[in-house]
């Protein structure tokens, strides 16, 4: 296992401007580029098939596990993002196509902003969100220090939204809500994607639950990622609140 200083995660500042930080890179000058921006507290099986899901169903070239070292609402807990990046880098190195990544910045025009800045003007972006997550990005009170009309702007200008619907957000749920008048001028730049709905409810919660129970997850979290959980003692041991 990585000491605690990973030379990645150095000098990256919440305050900055938006920054991206290629960790892992496997298709330099991909053209049609995904991203799953998510805490991976533990990552899961869900993550997983999200990712294969949307790499299939858009003929993405290059699928990018993103890890933020903010998050708009949950505090740092559980793994500790030294941990979570090694576990992602595990996970992507045996997967052909798939990037890891991070940024400074935990909202998704700041991360389209930075993606866009570092493989420039040509690629096609994709950004794969479950169906709570969207209902976020429309939520005014993450913008206190900008429009949220202007962040949605500049975020759909750049890229487009690839969903999981995930109850209670399920499809006609999210149809719905994409037909208010303040979203709906965004639709066209919205697609779906469809996951077996025994994944669409696993989080990384539950797996650090049944952790702490001491139950197996084997079936729950991608293998390459067992030499994480499997430690004397138990990493997750301690509270743990994020999904």
């Amino acid at each position: 296992m990585p000491n605690d200083r990973t030379p990645e995660l150095e000098g990256l500042d919440p305050q900055a401007p938006p920054q991206w930080r290629w960790v892992h890179r496997a298709r330099p000058g991909a053209q049609r580029i995904g991203v799953l921006s998510a805490s991976f507290n533990p990552p899961t099986r869900a993550h997983i098939a999200l990712m294969e899901t949307a790499q299939e169903s858009f003929r993405l070239e290059e699928s990018v596990l993103l890890l933020a070292i903010t998050h708009v609402e949950k505090p740092l807990t559980g793994f500790r993002l030294r941990e979570r990046l090694e576990m992602l880098r595990a996970i992507a190195q045996g997967r052909p196509g798939w990037s890891v990544a991070l940024c400074n910045r935990a909202r998704f025009f700041e991360k389209a902003r930075a993606l866009r800045e570092a493989v420039g003007e040509r690629p096609e972006l994709f950004f794969i969100v479950g169906g709570d997550t969207i209902v976020r990005l429309f939520d005014p009170r993450y913008y206190p220090d900008i429009p949220m009309e202007s962040a949605l702007e500049q975020f759909f200008q750049i890229a487009r939204l690839l969903v999981a619907p995930r109850l209670p957000w399920d499809r006609p749920s999210l149809e719905a809500f994409l037909q208010d008048p303040s979203r709906e001028t965004y639709r066209e730049r919205i697609d779906f994607l469809s996951l077996d709905p025994a994944l669409t409810e696993l989080s990384s919660s539950q797996v650090r639950q049944r952790l702490a129970r001491g139950e197996p997850v084997d079936a729950w979290i991608p293998p390459e990622i067992l030499p994480w959980l499997a430690e004397p003692g138990g990493r997750l041991d301690r509270e743990c609140s994020d999904g």
